[in-house]
């Protein structure tokens, strides 16, 4: 099977969920597919910071030596703030026209002549583009959004502070609406990330041949028991994994640090640490900011607790199954948990307000600190359903699905 995979971002540097789904995507696909990949060198409006098309080229590779070969281009230029200005005033949608790149295009041109593949695999919506408005009926087009991107900005709308943004993310969810419908009629499969977005994209009207391929994580060995709690004196620690310049996640944690924290510290003493990379301010109280780490997990090793406090999102998110698979146990509103069935009190604690959040972190640190029967059953059962979610388990689903694709395609050739 020869899979062309065709990315809006680069796989590499592991540190937000979208280049951690890409890069894991692309390992399984590898391990028992022939696979080019062609990607932009960073996402549209990102910023130019960073190593350069041939040096991520090398990376890529080095990280991927399944791979049969790696095209990285440069990302268009982004005009973000005119493009947002064409939004409001009725034009289409800004994120869309800010990934279209000739130059991907080109690549995908290329590869589809040399390489002869099988599927073709847009990894988001905003490589839709890639596809021709009618493609030779010798590969079958897979597309694969990491979110219902129509959804997400209409939460966006919902819980943003300012009109102006207010406005700005109803014209967007409209015009991407109309973007996602076309592109979910178009391609030949589709992949979901939850059964919550198949559900979605099959009322858009899609092709039925809709999959769903779910957010994972990397193997990890069962723990022990849940954490040590904290010492006499000590506070309750912690942890907020995913990027800041991912909107939702800066939102839920200022949410968090402004609205539950202080209803959190009339029970008890909490230390808030944040990992990931993107921007720091506005700074919020009681918040250590860590910023890129090399080893998430001496993180997760600190840490009491997870916490995943969004208010806005769609798809699924890493670090849910992640903090399950590590051991840690989660708090989290129930749109963090939104894809996964988690069950509210016995594999993680959730609820929507700050005062009932609250008194989910109580209940966990007396168990911490007390009969550990909570903590140590969170964990337990955390971990049992993180285990369905190990990449490997996740890559031999996909890649049999994309078997019986493939198998199509070449007898549409014969």
């Amino acid at each position: 099977m020869k899979v062309l995979f065709v990315a809006a971002h680069p796989p590499l540097p592991l540190d937000n969920g979208g280049r951690l789904r890409t890069f894991h995507l692309l390992d399984e696909l590898s391990r028992r597919a022939d696979v080019v990949l062609a990607c932009l060198d960073r996402e549209p409006g990102s910023g130019r910071d960073g190593p350069g098309a041939r040096e991520l080229e090398d990376a890529i590779r080095l990280a991927l030596p399944g791979l049969r070969d790696v095209a990285v281009v440069p990302a268009p230029p982004a005009h973000k703030r005119l493009r947002q200005l064409a939004t409001l005033a009725g034009g289409g949608s800004y994120t869309e026209a800010m990934h279209r790149s000739p130059l991907l295009v080109a690549r995908v041109r290329a590869a589809m002549g040399s390489f002869e593949p099988d599927l073709v695999h847009c990894d988001s919506l905003f490589c839709a583009h890639v596809r021709p408005s009618q493609p030779a009926a010798t590969a079958h087009w897979v597309l694969s959004p990491h979110n219902d991107e129509a959804l997400l900005k209409e939460r966006l709308a919902q819980t943003a502070d300012e009109w102006l943004r207010r406005a700005l993310y109803r014209r967007e969810a409209g015009a991407l609406a109309g973007v996602q419908g076309r592109a979910l009629s178009e391609f030949d499969h589709v992949v979901a990330v939850s059964e919550v977005e198949r559900d979605r994209f099959v009322a858009f009207g899609s092709d039925p041949d809709v999959i769903t391929v779910p957010n994972g994580v990397e193997p990890l060995s069962e723990p022990a028991g849940p954490p040590a709690g904290p010492g006499p004196g000590e506070p309750l620690r912690l942890l907020f994994v995913g990027s800041l310049n991912y909107e939702p996640n800066a939102q839920g944690l200022e949410w968090f640090a402004h609205e539950v924290a202080p209803r959190v510290r009339e029970r008890l003493a909490i230390a808030i640490e944040v990992v990931g990379p993107g921007r720091r301010g506005p700074e919020l109280p009681g918040v250590t900011y860590l910023g890129r780490v090399d080893d998430v997990g001496a993180a997760y090793a600190r840490a009491h607790a997870a916490v995943v406090p969004l208010r806005a999102g769609a798809g699924s998110r890493l670090k849910v199954v992640e903090a399950l698979a590590r051991g840690v146990p989660l708090v989290s509103t129930p749109l963090g948990v939104e894809g996964y069935d988690v069950v509210d009190g016995e594999d993680a604690l959730i609820a929507d307000d700050p005062q009932t959040l609250a008194e989910r972190f109580a209940l966990l640190d007396a168990s911490l600190r007390g009969d550990r029967h909570l903590a140590g059953s969170l964990v337990a059962a955390g971990y049992a359903f993180a285990r369905d979610y190990f990449w490997p388990r996740i890559g031999e689903r996909m890649v049999g699905a994309y078997e019986g694709w493939a198998e199509e395609a070449a007898s549409g050739r014969e």
